[in-house]
């Protein structure tokens, strides 16, 4: 820390030696109280008192903004408020720190991951992103990464495993970067197979990651230990004391099917059929994301072979995604609320789809639950691109119920966040499985909707026309 400015912050040992170890880009995985938040806001303040850049800025961000209200609030003005000119905006979570000589502002702002938007178009000197288990996986690269870029900032991804998702993955990276262990299909995933050496090692030296468990830090006595792990199931212990990424998510619908699918190898390289059909299932977004998945069977194999959701499109530009595919088309299923009308168009999704060539199947409203039952029994048979189909993958091994922290019990019903949107297309896809194992082998369209498989007929439509 500055030796003009005190903060009244003392590091516990490990947290002293993270301190001194981190560099650009840092993977930290963390057992619970480990002290994240209390570290992470320290790193960022001490990080910003050293600054040269003027008008700095940094960001705490954690999974909602009312969660960086709760967490962290208190602890940033707790440590900032002797901090000579200190001046804190409650409204916006942000505390500005004039620096008279230099002119200009330091500035630390809280932030909530479930609103992109609100820190998109900024740069950013340093940013946390606390239980990054828990944020949007397009929260690094669309939004964060970007805002560091021209003034070549730092950040540190913090927080406790939920299962092989998105931080799974930024650990990975990390690790293999920091120790030089990546393969040439590495390079090839991060467009790196021209660099030279000096490149390679120059870009490792960026990264750092660590797993930081309750056995190694110490901090927690024996007998807090053993009572944790009497109280909590074997999976709850080796996630939140363990720092395992192999268990599953505590309250995910799908979190050890998922596990299962990549334990046996079916979430990889999936290969295309040429002539096998492709059967979308979408989830239509009105005001938010829609999502559809790409399926061929193929024997008893259900093999997701694609997945795509964005969000503020018209229907048009979905259906020349599917244009874009080299695929050979079966059936396009939408749930039964794309018959309902819009009052800002007077025109349904589905009539819309029929305009532009699609002719959606409709599926009958059912019980979510029935649905989510629908999928655990199909995930057994599923096979998933995982290059093609990974924001896919990640919302269903994401989803899950919500929780009533007051009682401290799961409701019924799933929590709705970004990973709803895929889970929801492909509990259609399940619930629509059985007629497609009836009927898959009868007709086999081309991507103008042509049959290749029977005689040709008269059709009165393209599949694409308007487009």
């Amino acid at each position: 820390m500055s030796d003009s400015i005190k903060t009244g912050y003392t590091p516990r040992p490990h947290q002293a030696w993270l301190h001194s170890v981190l560099r650009r880009f840092n993977v930290l995985v963390c057992h619970r109280r480990f002290g994240k938040t209390v570290f992470a806001l320290n790193e960022m303040i001490d990080k910003g008192f050293r600054c040269d850049k003027h008008n700095p800025r940094y960001a705490y961000i954690a999974p909602t903004y009312t969660q960086a209200k709760r967490v962290a609030w208190d602890y940033l003005k707790e440590y900032l408020r002797d901090t000579p000119g200190v001046k804190t905006y409650e409204q916006e979570l942000r505390v500005d720190i004039p620096r008279p000589k230099r002119r200009d502002t330091l500035r630390f702002s809280l932030l909530g991951a479930d609103n992109p938007d609100s820190i998109r178009g900024v740069y950013l000197d340093g940013c946390i992103l606390d239980e990054y288990a828990q944020c949007d996986p397009g929260l690094w690269g669309e939004v964060v990464f970007p805002a560091l870029t021209d003034r070549v900032g730092w950040a540190v991804f913090i927080g406790t495993p939920k299962g092989q998702n998105h931080f799974y993955d930024i650990y990975n990276v990390a690790r293999r970067f920091q120790l030089g262990a990546f393969s040439d299909q590495d390079l090839i995933n991060w467009e790196l197979q021209d660099a030279t050496e000096e490149e390679l090692k120059a870009i490792s030296d960026m990264w750092f990651a660590t797993i930081q468990s309750a056995d190694k830090t110490k901090i927690l006595d024996k007998p807090t230990l053993e009572m944790s792990r009497a109280i909590m199931s074997e999976e709850e212990f080796a996630q939140e004391f363990g720092c395992s990424f192999t268990a599953a998510l505590v309250g995910a619908y799908y979190g050890k099917a998922m596990n299962i699918a990549r334990a046996e190898g079916r979430i990889g390289n999936i290969p295309v059929e040429a002539d096998t059909p492709v059967h979308t299932f979408w989830d239509l977004g009105y005001s938010d994301t829609t999502a559809i998945w790409f399926l061929q069977i193929v024997g008893k194999e259900y093999r997701l072979i694609d997945y795509y959701e964005t969000s503020g499109q018209e229907i048009a530009h979905y259906v020349q995604h599917l244009q874009s595919k080299p695929y050979v088309y079966g059936d396009h299923y939408v749930p039964h609320d794309a018959s309902k009308t819009s009052l800002q168009t007077g025109r349904s999704m589905l009539e819309t789809m029929r305009n532009l060539g699609l002719r959606p199947q409709i599926l009958p409203r059912e019980p979510v639950v029935d649905g989510i039952n629908a999928v655990r029994h199909l995930l057994p048979n599923c096979w998933f691109d995982e290059k093609n189909c990974l924001r896919g993958i990640e919302a269903l091994c994401n989803y899950e119920k919500k929780y009533d922290a007051k009682n401290k019990v799961f409701q019924k019903t799933p929590l709705h966040n970004w990973a709803s949107n895929g889970a929801d297309a492909f509990r259609y896809l399940a619930m629509a499985s059985r007629r497609l194992s009836n009927t898959r082998n009868e007709v086999r369209l081309d991507r103008y909707g042509r049959s290749i498989n029977r005689p040709s007929a008269i059709m009165d439509y393209d599949i694409f026309g308007g487009i």
